[in-house]
């Protein structure tokens, strides 16, 4: 738990520092047999260039005494398509973490690449949606991103 308001703390603690534009929101996303709830911020380092950190915590049987979660963090090269259109390749690292009561607990880096894409709703509000290769596996996210 520590490690996660440490990793939460160190977001926020980014934003600040971001000059552009930047989002937050929240998604879903599912892989090779898993589910994880998603947390995802963006921020516009330049015109075309933005960091996408995120945090996914992965929903497990509850039969199981462990859980699951990843801290992540993306590169975009933004290709403005349209107005409301943005379509990127995605590349960047993330920390894997499995923990629970009587296991010893394992964690592991990987890496992560795919692509994928925003369509803006509002000034204010957009739907992202990705395909990644995270981990030895195939994943798909979606979700709502709001600009502060």
């Amino acid at each position: 738990m520590k490690k996660i308001i440490l990793s939460l703390v160190i977001i926020l603690g980014v934003s600040q520092f971001a000059k552009a534009q930047t989002d937050l929101g929240v998604g879903v996303l599912v892989g090779t047999g898993t589910t994880a709830i998603e947390a995802k911020a963006n921020f516009n380092v330049s015109d075309v260039i933005s960091v996408s950190p995120s945090f996914d915590y992965f929903l497990v049987d509850s039969s199981f005494d462990y859980s699951l979660y990843m801290i992540a963090a993306d590169g975009h090269y933004n290709f403005e398509v349209s107005d409301q259109f943005v379509a990127y390749p995605l590349v960047g690292l993330n920390y894997f973490v499995v923990s629970g009561n009587g296991y010893t607990g394992g964690s592991n880096i990987g890496l992560t690449i795919g692509g994928g894409a925003t369509y803006g709703l509002s000034d204010s509000m957009k739907l992202y949606a990705e395909a990644k290769y995270i981990r030895s596996g195939f994943g798909l996210s979606a979700g709502i991103l709001f600009s502060l």
